[in-house]
């Protein structure tokens, strides 16, 4: 560990870890408070230890933030954990990620550790830092997306793996990444009275700044008409079954015109194959990538999604109005075959959101495109909900995570 009289300064060091799962969003969420700690402590230093592939979001970190890449291992649904990029095996690869993450941290010795959603990361990997932070004083933090997976399978995984023990001995802190109102997470993940009292409910994470540029702009830009549908799956690499019914139901909503954003992680063959439905259609314009896609949802007559957490949180700082049709395949599947392990965590996250009247839900067993024309139509039929700016929606969770970690970090047990 780095001795106190080798340390440059006495600003706080703050350390995140993030799981490398499938996708781009733990690591966006994460580097959305990465560039809010140093808008507030531009002199603290940030180390940012993740596995994750998707490293070019990574280079636009703040100056006083740096990362580490350990070897990768990206968790699916088709196969548990995808072969290691190594080549080696899994149990080792575990280990050699264990021990790197272990040695940096400690070395490091952050005054502040936050671990993003997996308590323990992947494989137990995060046990042995967890332990070695406890003598030198690290406060260990939780941040939990408002959904973590259905709560009850949450509830099973958690008494399975031990996690109620973890999250008792070793965390000090647990932020919810969401709304009371929205999920009660002690409640629903039957967390003991002495882990619930270290929650803290911070709102939803997500940029939230004016649009650098008017919808009026981007409207003209993109050369649609309106109504416009935005049709968006994160990543991409799960998104196929959705952009597909969004092209073929499209022609049973003639009036509208869809801008269909496929992620940068969709196999080739699959955006070329929306790329077909797509040819010989005007009103249709499909794009791999939009780099400021919250201004574009507030420019869109609709939104169409899956519902991760970025994607919802993204739909809720916007204001517009959204239709989700949750995935519950998982990538490399399609949607409507029998699963034995469903992928449930958007499914509930978009009941739940429906329920307040914050989006449209679509059950993803009815997806198809006559099913999926209807319900366009009537969500373009819908006023607006009242969110960003309303008292409904708090999107202001960068500040109150940012405000959590530093008040921890100055030693303020009760933040």
């Amino acid at each position: 560990m780095t001795p106190p009289e080798a340390r440059a300064s006495e600003h706080p060091r703050i350390a995140i870890f993030t799981h490398d799962a499938y996708g781009l969003g733990h690591v966006r969420r994460c580097v959305h408070l990465v560039h809010g700690l140093a808008a507030r402590a531009p002199q603290a230093p940030i180390l940012f230890i993740t596995g994750a592939p998707a490293v070019e979001m990574l280079r636009s970190l703040p100056p006083n933030a740096d990362y580490v890449k350990i070897p990768t291992i990206v968790t699916s649904g088709v196969q548990g954990a995808m072969p290691p990029v190594l080549g080696i095996g899994l149990a080792e690869l575990s280990l050699l990620r264990s021990r790197t993450i272990r040695e940096l941290v400690r070395s490091f010795a952050p005054d502040v550790f936050l671990v993003d959603n997996f308590p323990l990361g992947s494989r137990l990997e995060l046990l042995p830092t967890l332990k070695a932070l406890r003598p030198l004083g690290t406060r260990i933090v939780l941040g939990l997306r408002d959904v973590a997976d259905p709560p009850e399978r949450v509830r099973a995984d958690w008494a399975r793996d031990g996690i109620y023990h973890v999250l008792e001995r070793y965390y000090d802190r647990i932020l919810i990444y969401g709304m009371r109102e929205v999920l009660d997470a002690a409640e629903a993940y039957a967390l003991p009275p002495a882990v619930a009292a270290k929650v803290r409910y911070c709102g939803y994470v997500t940029a939230c700044d004016a649009p650098a540029r008017a919808p009026e702009e981007l409207r003209a830009e993109i050369g649609l008409p309106s109504p416009l549908l935005l049709a968006t799956v994160g990543g991409g690499g799960d998104g196929f079954p959705l952009l597909s019914s969004v092209l073929e139901a499209l022609p049973r909503v003639p009036q509208a015109s869809a801008l269909v954003v496929t992620g940068e992680f969709m196999p080739p063959a699959e955006r070329e194959k929306l790329r077909a439905l797509a040819a010989g259609r005007p009103r249709v314009v499909v794009r791999d990538y939009l780099p400021d896609l919250p201004a574009y949802m507030g420019a869109a007559d609709l939104v169409i999604a899956m519902g991760g957490y970025n994607t919802a949180a993204e739909i809720l700082a916007s204001g517009c109005r959204a239709l989700l049709v949750p995935r519950t395949w998982r990538p490399g599947e399609q949607a409507g075959r029998a699963r034995s392990r469903m992928d449930g965590e958007q499914l509930v996250r978009a009941q739940l959101l429906s329920a307040l009247g914050l989006a449209e839900l679509l059950p993803p067993d009815q997806l198809g495109p006559e099913a999926l024309a209807e319900r366009i139509g009537a969500a373009l039929e819908r006023p607006r909900p009242v969110t960003n700016g309303g008292a409904r929606v708090n999107v202001q969770g960068i500040e109150s995570v940012v405000d959590h970690l530093l008040a921890l970090a100055r030693g303020e047990e009760n933040a």
